[in-house]
């Protein structure tokens, strides 16, 4: 899907403040959204950040600090989950990366599942 041409409220181009709402993750998507009032591409992007990128963020601290937690009960658990941990920032640096390069492209690409939501609460308003 492409992006549409409605102006962003924020005085960028649309562009550019879809890629704003990136590239602190969440924490840039909460600050988007809280000034962009117009453009749905550009909430779209801001909302697949707070949801897609939160949630993956969640999912890597919540397995570090159950490796270790583990850490008193096996070493080779804490080694599983700190492996696990590892690979889900991979994947949220990756997630990253490629949301950046379709937003600044004009790309409405969707995270899955993240995506789906992020565009009904982007067409909310």
């Amino acid at each position: 899907m492409t992006s549409s041409t409605e102006p962003s409220s924020t005085g960028l181009s649309p562009h550019v403040a879809a890629v704003f709402a990136y590239l602190a993750g969440p924490f840039s998507g909460i600050l988007v959204l809280l000034a962009e009032r117009s453009s749905s591409y550009v909430r779209f992007h801001a909302w697949q950040s707070v949801i897609g990128l939160g949630v993956l963020g969640l999912l890597v601290a919540l397995l570090l600090g159950i490796a270790f937690a583990s850490v008193i009960v096996s070493a080779t658990a804490f080694r599983i989950l700190l492996t696990a941990s590892w690979l889900a920032w991979a994947f949220w640096i990756l997630c990253w990366v490629v949301c950046v390069v379709k937003a600044f492209t004009g790309r409405r690409w969707k995270l899955p599942i993240a995506g789906g939501y992020a565009e009904r609460f982007s067409a909310r308003g």
